[in-house]
């Protein structure tokens, strides 16, 4: 071997008992998080890194988009009519307000279950 190359892995050898506490340290993590299945839940995020991001990004514009709608409504930019119950019916079979509907419905059940908590 070369001489410019035993003095490398010397320098690696000194470096890697320079930092032995650290990598002992490194190493009882990695095992912690192996135990307790989050090290097998980071690989897979990392491994599928560009979908995760892509879904975050889309459930983003969308949680922005919701809020913005939100807004609009409690600031009176979307100005409330009056309504006939009849329409408020028809209006049930919009896929959309069910899905709003029963999203409401979700929240109200978690505020009560809240309530009951404290």
């Amino acid at each position: 071997m070369e001489e410019g190359g035993v003095q490398a892995i010397d320098r690696l050898i000194e470096q890697f008992i320079d930092s032995r506490e650290a990598i002992e340290n490194f190493l009882k993590l990695i095992n912690a998080l192996q135990k307790t299945g989050i090290l097998p839940l980071l690989v897979g995020i990392v491994n599928n890194l560009d979908y995760n991001l892509t879904f975050l990004a889309e459930q983003n514009a969308m949680l922005i988009r919701n809020v913005n709608v939100i807004y609009g409504v409690l600031s009176g930019k979307e100005e409330a009519r009056d309504v006939s119950l009849t329409e408020l019916i028809k209006q049930l079979n919009d896929p959309d307000v069910k899905r709003g509907l029963y999203l409401l419905l979700k929240i109200l059940k978690a505020i009560g279950n809240a309530s009951k908590e404290v």
